[in-house]
């Protein structure tokens, strides 16, 4: 767009101060109006060829695409770098990590190849959260037997209880609440063996710790460790299963079959006091060394003074 004002002030700015009248200075103006009209209607009218040859008002052929870039745009518009929810009332996909990017799962809507093309992309190529089981058993209820063959990665989250942590007062109407949102090994341990995904190759499993703790990671219970080797070799045998470990001890991983790939990780606060206490023992073991005085050598320091 020209802004009209700047236009006007760059036109006086270039005519002489002195020596044209009124009439002059309107024919001078006239004249460049003119010219910018005939330069502006030459670019529309080449723009307007350029729309014409290359179909610029026609609907984008996209089906024509091969399916490689199609599958490409999918993943843009399907997957975000984060874990999905998709029990919570909030978009299905979120849009935080990138602000241009919005979810659009209403590509599936666009016909019945796009259902089943851009289906494949959103089940197979994201991370699915989990905060307990009945969001898990909702989610499976939720979408069809072809969707749940095809959803490759999930990540639940198992409560453990701190060590000082007793039995929760139910006359207390909202800890009680509270309580009940909270999902322990049993129930992940039950929900796992009744899961309907039976194509999962990915499962990261995070543990958060419910009441007073100390921030040392966990021990594996022998009951959840064969119920996570039972959900994860169900996979056809040409694929390696993969199990992302958070606040668990490395050495669990050993508990599981050596060809799987594993990934391990721990609480951020765990982290924070590793380091503090890193830094504390590196201080406390700094030999501290001084170099003699010199003064001695040259005759020492007057004592009178």
């Amino acid at each position: 767009m020209i802004d009209l004002n700047s236009f006007v002030s760059d036109f006086e700015d270039g005519l002489p101060r002195y020596g044209m009248t009124n009439s002059d200075r309107y024919a001078a103006a006239l004249q460049l109006l003119c010219s910018t009209a005939r330069k502006y209607n030459q670019a529309c009218e080449e723009l307007d060829r350029l729309k014409a040859f290359v179909g610029f008002n026609k609907p984008f052929p996209f089906l024509r695409l091969p399916r490689e870039l199609r599958d490409q745009i999918y993943t843009y518009c399907l997957c975000p770098a984060t874990p999905v929810e998709p029990t919570r009332k909030t978009p299905l996909i979120p849009a935080t990590d990138n602000p241009f990017k919005p979810p659009t799962p209403g590509l599936l809507r666009v016909n019945r190849q796009m259902y089943h093309e851009a289906g494949e992309v959103l089940y197979s190529r994201n991370m699915f959260r989990f905060d307990g089981p009945p969001s898990l058993r909702a989610f499976e209820g939720k979408i069809a037997l072809e969707s749940r063959e095809q959803v490759k990665q999930i990540c639940i989250h198992i409560n453990f209880r701190g060590q000082a942590l007793g039995p929760v007062d139910e006359s207390d109407d909202d800890l009680f609440f509270w309580a009940k949102q909270l999902h322990f090994p049993p129930e992940w341990i039950a929900a796992l063996k009744a899961c309907r995904l039976k194509k999962i190759e990915h499962l990261r499993v995070r543990a958060k710790m419910y009441g007073p703790r100390s921030l040392s990671p966990l021990s594996m219970p022998e009951d959840l460790k064969d119920a996570i080797i039972q959900f994860l070799e169900r996979v056809p045998d040409e694929k390696v299963p993969k199990l992302s470990l958070k606040g668990f001890q490395e050495k669990e991983i050993e508990k599981f079959p050596k060809r799987w790939t594993f990934v391990t990780d721990q609480w951020d606060a765990y982290k924070k006091e590793t380091e503090n206490r890193d830094m504390t023992v590196s201080f406390e073991d700094t030999i501290w060394t001084f170099e003699e005085d010199s003064s001695e050598e040259d005759g020492g320091v007057d004592e009178e003074l």
